[in-house]
């Protein structure tokens, strides 16, 4: 129920865009307030809107509504990525609990 969007191959490594079914991406965004994550590239940040360009490279509006984009840089550290690895579990679990959606799958 994870999707990596995107080129799996030909891809700029600092930037992870990832759906998680049945998880609106805002509502992921919302309970990970402390990590700065995106639901879209920064132009779009202020619409609820699904990115753009997930549509225009195939990716379905249902899935694009449920993705988050992640940067990384060369100053992000392994502790910082081993804490959004487990603090995104905790918050996708949470919120696929309370899916109808996901409960009906």
């Amino acid at each position: 129920y994870i999707v990596f969007n995107g080129c799996q191959i030909n891809r700029y490594y600092g930037n992870m865009n990832i759906s998680f079914l049945f998880v609106e991406g805002e509502s992921l965004l919302m309970s990970l307030n402390e990590i700065a994550l995106s639901s879209g590239s920064a132009c779009t940040s202020s619409t609820l809107e699904p990115s753009y360009v997930l549509r225009s490279i195939g990716i379905s509006e249902d899935i694009a509504h449920t993705s988050i984009r992640i940067g990384f840089n060369r100053f992000t550290t392994f502790f910082e990525v081993q804490q959004l690895c487990i603090n995104l579990v905790k918050s996708v679990e949470r919120l696929r609990s309370i899916s109808p959606l996901y409960e009906m799958e």
